[in-house]
């Protein structure tokens, strides 16, 4: 049996949910219960704040935040 990744290193982070390999949704994780065996996402616009299990079969993975050394155009 697989061992399942441990969902505490998300905790804070932008991510996206999965199941069966398709696109949910994405949120930040608000929290990561001390078990590891589940998560919250944020509200987000329309989307309310949600528990995700990791029995219910979903992945996580992280989405990677826009580099901060981006330079902007200069004003005219």
């Amino acid at each position: 049996m697989a061992r399942k990744a441990s969902w505490s290193q998300f905790s804070g982070k932008h991510v996206e949910l999965r199941k069966d390999g398709q696109l949910v949704r994405t949120g930040f994780v608000k929290d990561v219960l001390d078990s590891d065996e589940a998560l919250w996402l944020e509200a987000e616009r329309f989307q309310q704040r949600i528990l995700i299990d990791k029995s219910m079969g979903f992945t996580i993975r992280p989405i990677a935040d826009p580099p901060m050394n981006l330079r902007l155009p200069a004003a005219v």
